[in-house]
């Protein structure tokens, strides 16, 4: 489907291209001091739970900037089911995909976190033949 498919509505969702902006930059910087970490073989315990924190931190961030987009889910589902009554298949395809394409920005961020997360406990594990400390939680 594609996005003139979509019901246009008012859902008052903030405009958070600056955060997500801010968001990514701060991932990016944090992927590259990573990359160096990685690069000198260099991980330990500190560092490792040193960019666990800032991970987590950004991760958070984002979560919370896309909270907004959440509270859209039952107004979606409604407005579509109520538009194409005849055809719920052709309703519940487009409204998740409208609400997909709503936290698609988020969620590019999201996962760039969770793939740190996997890369660095990864690198934990192939310099120090254990898990890493986060694992013991």
């Amino acid at each position: 489907m594609s996005k003139e498919q979509f019901i246009s509505l008012e859902l008052n969702l903030p405009n958070h291209s600056n955060e997500l902006y801010k968001a990514e930059e701060y991932i990016e910087k944090i992927r590259n001091e990573l990359n160096n970490l990685f690069l000198k073989k260099n991980i330990n315990d500190k560092n490792h739970e040193e960019f666990y924190e800032q991970i987590a931190r950004v991760l958070d961030y984002v979560g919370k900037l896309s909270e907004p987009v959440f509270e859209t889910e039952y107004v979606l589902e409604d407005s579509y089911l109520l538009k194409f009554k005849n055809s719920p298949k052709l309703a519940k395809q487009l409204w998740l995909e409208h609400y997909g394409e709503l936290h698609h920005p988020y969620n590019i961020l999201k996962n760039r976190c969770f793939r740190m997360f996997e890369e660095l406990d990864e690198e934990y594990i192939l310099v120090h033949k254990k898990n890493p400390p986060n694992f013991n939680i």
